[in-house]
């Protein structure tokens, strides 16, 4: 008889545990590293999955069978949209609960934010917002993990802040990017590139277009040239080829960055360091 009253009384002990522990363990799975790193914030960084590989462009990704596994297996799924990641469309069509798929661009859309450059996750403004979000998600705590979104907020809109404090006497210095990726981050710290090498890295600019770069760059129009760590510098140093143009690097993908809370702040801290440099 006691026997089975301690049995009957560990029934609901052992219950609750394992619904815990289900809910420690619940993974999120996560298109791209930027919008990894919002979802650290909110999000226990050991439960996320990460989708595209760093090194690799989301723009001309191709899926693995492993990644299709991952997809179908997952129950949430934060990604940056069709416009960006359109191997990613049929999947979220057919997901049972469109609530359990939060497409960083519809959000972008919804907000009145958008301005056609898909790369939203550079957006300080939907960075905020998407933390917010996935911090309902949390497995864990959500109370605390609001208030982790909390901080986050008022850290990032500080950075942004700061920024623009440290490139508003270099704005005048006339850069180029490798690719249009920035519009989101150039315009929350009110900085403008002159140009970009390309509109998308699979697209090749025009003999017209690199001319048109060089004849700047001769005039010293421009003092600074970025490149990405994803993509061949072999454009760029076909056009700056014998000219004295400094040259820096910016990384869209946040390739050697690791999940952690404060991880998204650095990086966009470090892209604001290496352009006030490049433009020195």
């Amino acid at each position: 008889m006691k026997n089975l009253i301690f049995s009957l009384l560990m029934v609901p002990t052992i219950f609750g545990a394992s619904l815990y522990a289900s809910a420690a363990d619940a993974r999120i799975l996560v298109s791209n590293k930027p919008l990894a790193l919002i979802a650290a914030v909110t999000y226990p960084a050991e439960q996320i999955d990460i989708l595209v590989p760093d090194g690799m462009s989301p723009h001309d990704y191709s899926l693995r069978p492993s990644d299709i596994g991952k997809i179908r297996q997952a129950e949430k799924v934060l990604w940056a949209g069709d416009h960006m990641e359109p191997y990613l469309v049929k999947f979220a069509k057919q997901a049972t609960d469109k609530n359990l798929w939060l497409d960083a661009t519809h959000l972008m859309e919804d907000l009145g934010w958008y301005n056609d450059d898909p790369h939203v996750w550079l957006s300080p403004k939907l960075a905020i917002e998407i933390s917010k979000r996935i911090a309902e998600w949390n497995p864990v705590d959500v109370a605390q993990a609001k208030k982790d979104h909390q901080a986050f907020a008022n850290q990032l809109t500080a950075l942004v802040a700061e920024s623009k404090e440290t490139l508003a006497p270099l704005k005048k210095s006339g850069f180029f990017v490798f690719h249009q990726a920035y519009d989101y981050w150039f315009q929350a710290i009110d900085i403008k590139q002159l140009g970009a090498f390309t509109v998308s890295p699979e697209r090749k600019p025009g003999a017209r277009h690199i001319q048109k770069m060089r004849t700047q760059l001769q005039n010293h129009e421009v003092s600074c040239v970025l490149s990405e760590p994803q993509f061949s510098p072999a454009l760029i140093d076909t056009v700056i080829n014998g000219l004295p143009i400094k040259e820096g690097e910016l990384d869209p993908l946040a390739g050697s960055s690791e999940l952690t809370k404060t991880a998204y702040l650095e990086w966009l801290s470090d892209m604001t360091k290496s352009l006030a440099e490049c433009l020195k």
